[in-house]
């Protein structure tokens, strides 16, 4: 037994195991009523890893599954974060409209994703179209990480610190498709990392996302945890932006 093929194993294994310790951490504090998506977002991903384990690998109704879950966990993914940013945000009716608009072009693009999916019926010989596919997913994640740099970048005007949950579902995502994209242009334009180092390279973020996910959700808490900004300055914030979408009109 070769040391890639266990770290391949130990790459897949791992999340399963810490995906299914972060459902029932989550049922056990009674966070799906928090964060229902991610929590769905976290039981497709069992699901998915154990009907996949008893697929034959190479087979066509395999390559379909996979690559039907990958398009469905795309969608999932960025409505978790959508769902997070729904929850930090201020209820102000200028943060709304700007808020709402991102996931409309998120929404096209996860949607672009999931039709070139099925277009390929499978992956059978269509290079074109899968580097489309390719192109898809990049502006998914690429748009994941924009969102987590943003709420960084608001966090301390949120109310928000690197304790929060909420701020861990983020940044596990935003981590996860930063070295996913940064493993993409080195495969496509570097030509410094192969398919099978590719390959890794996506499991072990994914790996790391897990891990991040798993602290947040299953570490000991020590008060009440608080997930939504408190009702401060709303005035400044829904003036401020307005302010701005006026600006963007005007351009």
């Amino acid at each position: 037994m070769s040391f890639p093929y266990l770290v391949a194993k130990t790459f897949w294994v791992l999340p399963l195991i810490l995906q299914v310790a972060i459902a029932l951490g989550m049922l056990k504090r009674k966070m799906p009523t928090i964060f229902p998506i991610f929590f769905g977002y976290t039981t497709f991903i069992i699901f998915k890893e154990l009907a996949l384990m008893f697929l034959p690998y190479g087979h066509r109704l395999h390559a379909l599954t996979y690559w039907g879950c990958e398009a469905l966990a795309v969608v999932l993914g960025l409505a978790v974060i959508f769902e997070i940013l729904g929850t930090v945000l201020p209820p102000s009716p200028s943060l709304r409209f700007v808020l709402n608009s991102v996931c409309i072009f998120g929404a096209i693009a996860a949607i672009t994703a999931l039709l070139m999916l099925i277009m390929t019926k499978g992956g059978t010989g269509a290079d074109p179209i899968f580097e489309y596919i390719i192109l898809a997913e990049r502006s998914v994640r690429f748009l994941q990480v924009v969102l987590l740099i943003v709420v960084i970048a608001l966090m301390s005007r949120l109310g928000l610190t690197w304790r929060d949950v909420s701020v861990g579902i983020i940044a596990g995502f935003g981590i996860y498709s930063a070295v996913v994209l940064a493993g993409f242009e080195f495969r496509a334009h570097l030509h410094v990392v192969s398919d099978a180092n590719l390959v890794l390279l996506n499991s072990a973020a994914y790996n790391l996302a897990a891990m991040i996910w798993a602290f947040y959700i299953l570490r000991p808490r020590r008060g009440t945890l608080v997930e939504h900004l408190p009702q401060a300055n709303l005035g400044e914030w829904n003036n401020a932006v307005r302010e701005y979408v006026h600006q963007w009109y005007r351009h």
